[in-house]
């Protein structure tokens, strides 16, 4: 205990040290830019100068940088700027993505005029990697860079859409059309069965931030960092992958103030085809059945839970500043009503960034701020889905009196009741600051402290009224939560940058990171209400008897210590080489195992370079890289190393009950990270000008000490489960991306995107000398109507193999015929499953136009995934005429016969699509340079506008989280089509 105690203290006291030196590193800065500011004035010019193109056109937006310094000034909108030049400085160095950079001397003169010339290769466009920035031809790992041009259209109401099919080899699904649920995102397959299998989201270089803690108007780039090289230097956390994501900052120049907003209507997009009432009494009649009873109602259930949605977002933003100062503000706020009645989202972001510099450059100061306040109310259960399809069409909404019609029965809920007398909402509010100081000493190296807090706050409220009949025995019941998340990161970095003779560049951090993370829960609930007035806001009312487990709470924390170097050296611009390491302590891990090292080392050949290659007019830029790592994964719960205690029941004592204890987790010493090995091998080409460019990859990733809970054996232990590193998994595929300028004339312009992404997965072990499984069947319950596991983990399969029935035909009285796979002479489903499907894709492929007619605009993005299967869980349950007359069933259950529900590989379905994502048409007007507004955009987009699918539920984008994915369950939530205008104006 004293040993904790001083570990917490010397924890407060490095904490306490470094907010000092925050403190103290800022007021330098502040002092240097005071001291900045009176010597410039006495020692500066002022240059002054207007940014062309070859045309003559002024160019807004163009970067102009005094070289060797941090001073630098964006172009307005007429193209021109004025910028401070310290005494002494010799050259301006001018960018602007798209366009070749230019180095301008510096002379007498003090108004300048700089043309620029088209640049399509765009190889010297400066990317964000981990702790830095590089420009794309030194790059020798696996980045995926895009832009804000390039992002999807449309209803984007969080970050992972505006990446959706943009990036070969990530995966991002969000099924169905929920507003307040999150997507899944998979990159290069899964490499975890507990742990998460996400990748890594960075925001401004904090690790591990919320997506929702940053508007998507609000993002300028997102780098996907794939391969173990890129990857490595997240160490720990990075074997998923890693996105970073860089928000806009203030640029110099007149302050600027852009609103950007849209408004949509969404409506459900497909639906099940069930009986009528009609229907449902056709059937009755036709086949005398006279205990059938008819409620005299005509509901279309699967109709009635459902309305006309909408959204509307709107994003009003101001920057500008000088050369030495830039600032940039935004408001965010988006309404969001989803199609199931009372569901939706409101959400306020607020963004602030401040970027100071001082000392001639050298001192720069960086400050920014999010906030995220969230409100929204969820479905209260996806039961509702369930039992909108369950219901005797002939039972009304309402009854007699007006009152909901409630009819008993199994799965006999009125849906539209429960959403309306079950209550579901949550209250978020999510800050995150913070602080980077950086210092250029020398010339070539630069120091960096940057220290940052985050804080979320969550408070749920749920609520059954007292005449629901999920809850009239109990007189209704409230429950109130609420969650609190903290988390604090300090990293320094030291920072070399220097090339030798003009031939050798190279650029080297070394730096050192502590982040540790709190959460604190308390959750009560109480029954027995007189009225509903109060709902979840006052417990003292409630008259019904508490019970133990009706109010609990918990705190838990754990911290990360890193240590990280990289190095990047390029040698004639031809020969790149880039080595990567880092150390981390998490504890997570057992006690034996706190520390892994996380290596990592990349070779890039520029073989277009080479003089061989210099006569070929078509090649531009030809680069073959080849990449070696290792990253790991931590993302388990707390505490998964120790042995705990949990209740256990009670014990009588002297005429009263306690609560006993028990233990619930055996002590593993042992366990540790999950390791993935990958090796990556590609090339990155650029063709005739740029206009054909891309990247092919090949990649082979070897996971090992898979964690999973494996049986053993009590005693020696004194649980009957232990969590163990034991398993292997393999990921492998290749990649493919193509960006080409099919068309760029004076007035029209196309260019067209495309991606293939091939993965496959393979568990390749369960087992070691201690412990061991041959099979885990998974997914118990997720079949409707049937307590059977769909799916398996089996070494040489992969993670989500479906296991079942083989089904083979009908014989002639229509009943389903399966596979004797025992070869005993009989079917028996327990003996005779195998396998069924597999929910892993083959392969996906996506494809992006963009269409710009003088200022007509036009673009779209179609989006596949080919070759997963999809457990038709739910047409397993519907298509069963068995269920008639009392439930309803799917119209094309009226062609099957009357037969035992046995769950096979009839209703593993292809679960293939291609689904027109966006189709968006745009125009800009042409405003003159003397004109108060620099320009407004207005735009019409179509979302989910259509999709070619084979599959007969409502949407082939089913679950694909956790171990059991690719079922289709009965609980989804309908996908929508969205219409939406938009308009975008700047002054």
């Amino acid at each position: 205990m004293k040993k904790k105690s001083n570990q917490n203290l010397l924890d407060k006291r490095i904490i306490r040290f470094c907010q000092r030196m925050l403190l103290i590193i800022f007021g330098f800065s502040l002092i240097g830019i005071n001291l900045s500011a009176q010597t410039k004035t006495q020692q500066d010019k002022i240059l002054k100068g207007t940014v062309v193109s070859a045309s003559g056109e002024t160019l807004p937006g163009a970067s102009v940088t005094i070289t060797g310094t941090n001073v630098g000034i964006m172009s307005d909108h007429e193209g021109r700027f004025s910028i401070n030049v310290p005494t002494g400085s010799k050259e301006l160095k001018v960018t602007l993505i798209g366009m070749k950079s230019q180095t301008i001397p510096i002379g007498s003169e003090t108004n300048i005029r700089i043309t620029m010339e088209d640049d399509a290769v765009m190889l010297d466009d400066v990317i964000a990697i981990g702790y830095g920035t590089i420009q794309k031809k030194d790059l020798s790992g696996s980045v995926a860079n895009i832009s804000e041009r390039d992002f999807n259209k449309g209803v984007v109401t969080s970050a992972d859409q505006l990446l959706k099919g943009k990036v070969s080899g990530l995966v991002i699904t969000r099924p169905g059309g929920d507003p307040t649920q999150s997507a899944t995102m998979r990159l290069r397959g899964s490499t975890s069965l507990m742990g998460g299998n996400g990748p890594l989201v960075v925001i401004d270089g904090v690790p591990g931030a919320s997506l929702n803690s940053v508007a998507p108007q609000d993002i300028e780039s997102m780098s996907v960092l794939k391969d173990a090289s890129a990857a490595a230097i997240y160490g720990a956390r990075s074997a998923n992958g890693v996105i970073l994501i860089t928000t806009k900052k203030g640029k110099a120049g007149k302050t600027s103030i852009t609103y950007d907003g849209f408004f949509a209507v969404e409506n459900l997009a497909n639906n099940l085809d069930m009986l009528t009432a009609d229907e449902w009494r056709k059937y009755v009649k036709d086949n005398d059945i006279t205990k059938a009873m008819d409620y005299g109602g005509d509901t279309k259930w699967n109709e009635e839970i459902y309305r006309t949605g909408y959204s509307q977002n709107h994003n009003l933003s101001l920057m500008g500043g000088t050369e030495n100062s830039t600032y940039r503000a935004s408001v965010n706020y988006l309404d969001q009503k989803g199609i199931v009645l009372d569901n939706g989202l409101q959400r306020l972001n607020a963004n602030i960034s401040f970027d100071q510099t001082a000392l001639d450059g050298n001192l720069r100061v960086l400050l920014n701020a999010n906030t995220a306040i969230e409100d929204w109310t969820s479905v209260p259960t996806t039961n509702v889905f369930a039992y909108s399809l369950n219901l005797n069409p002939t039972i009304p909404v309402y009854d007699d009196n007006g009152g909901f019609k409630e009819v008993s029965g199994y799965e006999y809920y009125n849906p539209v009741a429960m959403l309306k007398q079950m209550t579901s909402e949550s209250k978020r509010n999510q800050f995150m600051g913070r602080i980077q100081v950086e210092y250029k000493f020398l010339n070539m190296f630069t120091a960096a402290v940057n220290g940052s807090l985050s804080r979320t706050n969550r408070l749920n409220g749920y609520y059954e009224s007292k005449d629901s009949r999920t809850a009239e025995q109990i007189n209704g019941l409230a429950r109130r939560s609420t969650v609190e998340d903290n988390t604090r990161l300090l990293e320094t970095t030291l920072t070399f940058d220097k090339t030798f003779n003009k031939v050798h560049k190279i650029n080297a951090i070394a730096g050192y990171s502590y982040q540790d993370f709190s959460t604190e829960n308390f959750m009560a609930q109480r029954r027995g209400f007189i009225n509903d007035k109060f709902m979840y806001n006052n417990f003292g009312a409630a008259e019904g008897v508490m019970n133990p487990s009706d109010v609990t709470s918990w705190k838990e924390k754990n911290k990360l210590i890193s240590m990280y170097a990289r190095a990047n050296y390029s040698m004639a611009g031809k020969y790149i080489f880039t080595g990567t390491i880092r150390r981390d302590g998490s504890s997570k891990f057992g006690k034996d195992n706190k520390w892994g090292t996380f290596p990592s080392g990349s070779v890039a050949w520029r073989i277009s370079e080479e003089s061989f290659m210099k006569n070929i007019s078509f090649l531009d830029d030809l680069k073959m890289r080849v990449s070696y790592g290792i990253t790991g994964n931590q993302d388990i719960g707390n505490y998964k190393s120790a042995a705990l205690y949990g209740a256990a029941g009670y014990y009588y004592r002297d005429g009263s009950f306690y609560t006993q204890y028990a233990p619930n987790q055996n002590e593993n010493p042992n366990l540790k990270w999950e390791e993935t090995a990958q090796l990556d091998f590609g090339f990155d080409y650029y063709l005739l000008g740029g206009k054909i460019r891309g990247s092919i990859d090949y990649y082979n990733k070897q996971t090992s000490n898979l964690l999973y809970d494996y049986p053993v054996s009590t005693p020696p232990y004194q649980y009957r489960t232990m969590m163990a590193n034991v398993g292997k998994v393999e990921n492998k595929g290749i990649e493919l991306s193509v960006e080409a300028t099919m068309v760029d004339t004076k007035d029209f312009k196309w260019d067209l995107g495309f991606n293939f992404a091939k993965n496959k997965n393979t568990l390749k072990s369960l087992s070691n000398d201690e412990f061991k499984l041959d099979v885990v069947y998974t997914g118990e319950w997720s079949l409707n109507g049937l307590q059977e596991t769909p799916q398996i983990l089996k070494p040489g399969y992969s993670i989500g193999t479906f296991y079942g029935a083989k089904y083979t035909g009908k014989d002639e009285n229509g009943i389903f015929q399966y596979e004797d796979v025992s070869k005993d002479g009989k079917f028996v489903y327990a003996d005779d499953r195998t396998v069924i499907g597999n929910a892993q894709p083959d392969f996906t492929m996506n494809m992006s136009n963009s269409f710009q007619y003088k200022n007509l605009s036009l673009s779209f993005m179609m989006r596949g995934v080919f070759g997963n299967d999809i457990a038709n869980s739910t047409g397993l349950y519907l298509d069963d005429i068995n269920r008639m007359p009392g439930s309803n069933v799917l119209r094309s259950a009226l062609d099957k016969a009357a037969q035992p529900l046995v769950y096979s590989s009839y209703y593993i379905e292809d679960g293939s699509f291609v689904r027109m994502e966006y189709l968006t048409l745009g125009y800009d007007f042409k405003l003159p340079a003397s004109s108060k507004i620099k320009n407004i955009r207005l735009s019409a987009t179509a979302n989910n506008l259509f999709i070619i699918t084979g599959y007969s539920g409502i949407d082939p984008e089913v679950n694909a989280d956790g171990l059991v994915l690719g079922i289709d369950a009965r609980n989804y939530y309908p996908k929508t089509r969205a219409f939406s205008l938009g308009v975008n104006v700047s002054f």
